[in-house]
């Protein structure tokens, strides 16, 4: 497996690394390079039974979102490309992006408590620019106090596609 999907990223173990980048890989998705004079958003989102969703976006003079949708099941084979988008954002969403990275910028993340479990969704997040790159790799923070800037941010890059997600299903 291509282990260039995620620079500088000590901490993902083997086993990760090649999880999360077989996804990557069957969405079409480029590595992120260091040393980029753009801004680089990706959410990378592993629902054990659901369709995987990747959700980037590169901002230069534009903001440029691309976001996938695969066949197959996070938790599983990923499938192939099912839903393709691609546009540029408004100047307004590009602002909340950036104020939301803002306030990423640089976080740790402290849970509120260790969660253990068997069946849930990688929520997996990176930002980069020039050669500054973050990673957080998070099991479904959906209710986790320390973890609400990680949902913001994730949400948000979801809301901004036409991708339809139920209600229950965002876990």
């Amino acid at each position: 497996m291509n282990e260039e999907h995620f620079p500088e990223w000590s901490e993902l173990s083997s086993f990760e690394r090649q999880w999360f980048s077989e996804h990557l890989q069957a969405a079409k998705e480029t590595p992120i390079s260091l040393l980029v004079e753009t801004e680089i958003y990706r959410f990378t989102w592993l629902r054990s039974f659901h369709a995987p969703i990747v959700v980037r976006v590169d901002c230069d003079e534009n903001c440029v979102l691309k976001a996938r949708q695969l066949s197959g099941a996070g938790g599983y084979s990923p499938g192939h490309i099912q839903i393709r988008e691609d546009r540029i954002l408004t100047n307004e969403e590009a602002s909340k992006l950036r104020a939301i990275a803002k306030k990423i910028d640089n976080w740790v993340y402290e849970p509120d408590e260790e969660i253990i479990g068997m069946d849930g969704a990688r929520w997996i997040f990176e930002m980069a620019s020039g050669n500054n790159y973050q990673a957080w790799n998070l099991w479904s923070p959906g209710s986790d106090k320390a973890a609400e800037i990680h949902v913001e941010m994730c949400l948000y890059l979801l809301n901004l596609t036409n991708l339809t997600i139920e209600k229950g299903h965002v876990y």
